[in-house]
């Protein structure tokens, strides 16, 4: 989905969560706007089990200690797995959150009715590479996409070299690597391939899982951590930013990507939030919302929302209570969306990126969760 260009980020008060008992209620205000859910510390311990995306994972473990010391009766327990797993725990109920970058389709939405998108925060892939002595260089969508297709084959290859004006390039083959099983990860990179080459476009396409072309000494890894250690010399590899610093510290450079608007950027919080405020002037019902390949000139290509599956629908009072809790907590720039939290993983806080009309939706989807 592509929405228009905002005029800015909007800001909205803070939220007003409290230690014990309910603290506000979801019905609407006087003015139409919706209020907060009802949140506190539940009567009985609550245990909030989480699987799913690794790019999530950091930001969900930093969040463990100071949940429960706001809340002492709520546990986050996150274990990660990858979006697909997350997607598919949450569905059969095997946890109470699925952690995913990409968000459920309409048939899983039409097939599991009582399950809801609650994005968090936001969030952006990496393109990087290993070629000792080079820091950085600039690629473009569609020159990656041919990477990955086969077509482009070494890394002084003369699409590359046309975007690197004064670096002197090796000719070393190109590793490509991509991630095993079904990822978030993938779908953001695919996503953003299909939208700047329309070859790719029309297959493999986007998703969780694609069919890769087949390319001679092409690897895989299972999580963001194991495409960094599994990017030797000659790789390019997708990563999300929450593994920007073990990026570094395997001395991989980062790609420059060229956005829609022919600006070369890396992620960064200002890159990130243009992007947002670029893509989310509203959402849909679903919360379902892509942020991929945004207008703006200082937009990074590659942002999404990272997203909790939750059932809607849950099996106590007291869970419900907890999970409302800890999604208003989570999201609240005072609660888990602290600068320090966010900044840790390179994520944005959704209230302060995101129009005051798209935090009331999501808010509104939070109240919603009963048991």
């Amino acid at each position: 989905m592509r929405t228009g260009l905002i005029g800015g980020i909007a800001l909205i008060g803070t939220l007003a969560v409290v230690a014990c008992g309910g603290s506000s209620s979801p019905t609407a205000t006087s003015s139409g706007t919706p209020k907060p859910a009802t949140t506190g510390n539940p009567t009985t311990a609550v245990s909030l089990s989480e699987s799913g995306s690794s790019l999530l994972l950091p930001f969900l473990q930093e969040l463990v200690a100071p949940l429960t010391a706001k809340y002492p009766n709520i546990t986050l327990a996150p274990s990660g797995g990858g979006s697909g797993k997350g997607i598919t725990d949450a569905i059969a109920g095997n946890s109470l959150f699925g952690g995913t970058d990409a968000y459920l389709s309409p048939s899983q939405l039409s097939a599991n009715p009582t399950l809801a998108n609650i994005p968090i925060a936001v969030s952006a892939q990496g393109v990087w590479f290993n070629l000792p002595g080079i820091t950085s260089l600039k690629l473009t969508g569609d020159v990656i996409a041919k990477i990955y297709s086969g077509t482009i084959t070494k890394w002084n290859d003369p699409a590359i070299a046309a975007l690197n004006s004064g670096v002197t390039l090796p000719a070393t083959t190109i590793v490509p690597l991509v991630r095993q099983g079904s990822s978030g990860d993938t779908f953001l990179f695919t996503s953003f391939l299909s939208a700047t080459n329309s070859t790719w476009s029309s297959g493999p396409g986007f998703g969780t899982t694609v069919t890769w072309p087949k390319v001679a000494g092409e690897g895989s890894a299972a999580s963001n951590p194991g495409m960094v250690a599994a990017c030797h010399t000659g790789c390019i590899a997708y990563i999300g930013v929450s593994a920007t610093t073990a990026a570094q510290t395997a001395k991989l450079g980062e790609a420059m990507l060229a956005n829609k608007a022919g600006t070369y950027l890396t992620p960064t919080p200002a890159s990130i939030a243009a992007a947002v405020t670029a893509g989310a002037a509203s959402i849909p019902s679903n919360l379902a919302l892509s942020l991929i390949y945004q207008d703006g000139a200082q937009s990074y290509p590659i942002v999404n929302f990272e997203y909790l599956v939750v059932n809607t629908t849950q099996t106590s009072s007291d869970n419900a209570l907890a999970i409302r809790t800890f999604l208003e907590w989570t999201i609240d720039p005072n609660g888990g969306s602290t600068a320090a939290f966010l900044g840790k993983e390179n994520f944005v806080g959704l209230q302060a990126s995101v129009p005051a009309s798209v935090f009331s939706a999501i808010q509104a989807k939070i109240a919603t969760i009963t048991g």
